[in-house]
């Protein structure tokens, strides 16, 4: 009996070296200020592979499709999110919940201000291009660093499950983000964003400590 040879469809380039991170990155960056100039269904791979400045077939390399790339992109800022949340968490560990609440939500605001344009491209790429699926697995994430970084925190009862009160604080964060990002700058005034985000989240806090429905054992 002759054995057949069976077609294995080759997987996309992984990028493992510095280089080749080096183009992935330009191809993601290239697409996304394009995203900010124009249109995403005007946008051709040519005209991304221009603007990067690499070879047609480096795009095909790491990417099958335009689409694979928006969801690359997709995920690389949602990591960038994720990275900074566990960053303040490790800040949280003895201090006051809300003093490491306010700093966690102005360190996210500051980040999505400074890059504006290009973070509300991520959040128009993630409602178009994010499927359902991994949208609740990255919520469910962010959700699990606010959780942890509030149990972190000096104030917070012990044993007392802190599900709950992430799962607001992240609704409200995530909401508040993404509609800076997709507002136009002259929209909204930076400093008020700040203040009005701010006020919310250690307004929200406060009012938990002092609810029934927060068990304070110490």
């Amino acid at each position: 009996m002759i054995e057949r040879k069976t077609t294995v469809a080759r997987p996309r380039r992984k990028p493992v070296q510095s280089r080749s991170w080096q183009t992935s990155l330009a191809i993601q960056d290239a697409f996304v200020q394009l995203l900010v100039e124009g249109e995403y269904d005007q946008i051709t791979i040519r005209d991304i592979v221009m603007v990067a400045g690499v070879a047609l077939g480096s795009f095909y390399e790491y990417f099958t499709s335009k689409e694979e790339l928006a969801r690359t992109c997709v995920h690389f800022r949602s990591k960038r999110i994720l990275k900074t949340l566990e960053k303040c968490r490790a800040e949280a560990v003895g201090q006051p919940m809300a003093q490491s609440a306010e700093r966690t939500v102005l360190t996210l605001l500051d980040m999505v201000m400074d890059d504006h344009a290009r973070w509300g491209q991520h959040f128009l790429l993630e409602r178009l291009h994010s499927p359902l699926p991994q949208y609740r697995a990255d919520y469910a994430r962010f959700t699990l660093r606010w959780k942890l970084l509030l149990e972190a925190s000096s104030d917070w009862p012990v044993g007392q499950d802190a599900h709950g009160p992430a799962l607001t604080l992240s609704m409200m964060v995530y909401g508040a983000l993404a509609h800076t990002a997709l507002s136009g700058e002259e929209s909204f005034d930076k400093g008020d964003v700040r203040q009005q985000l701010r006020l919310a989240a250690t307004s929200y806090l406060a009012a938990l400590r002092s609810s029934p429905v927060l068990d304070r054992r110490y």
